[in-house]
């Protein structure tokens, strides 16, 4: 877990590991497992419903927020000239 941690909290490749962690390729096999399995979705869920019940709140969120400008959509602008929209 502690390898996990890692990576995810540095942003390093699986395959920079450091030495004093178990070998890349088994670190990376639990991690797929565990996503595969769901776990991480059902930790986060649980720690959150812990955390808002320490803070005196019903445990499920009555509503959620979504910033919109970090929401995907399909609108394209228009093709412009080359390398990045630059003026030749």
């Amino acid at each position: 877990m502690n390898a996990i941690f890692y990576v995810v909290k540095s942003g390093c490749q699986w395959r920079m590991l450091p030495k004093d962690f178990p070998c890349w390729q088994t670190v990376y096999t639990h991690y797929s497992r565990l996503c595969e399995r769901g776990t991480w979705e059902k930790i986060l869920d649980k720690l959150n419903q812990l955390n808002r019940e320490q803070k005196g709140k019903s445990k499920d969120p009555t509503y959620a927020l979504v910033d919109s400008q970090s929401v995907k959509t399909v609108y394209r602008g228009k093709k412009r000239g080359f390398d990045g929209g630059k003026k030749n």
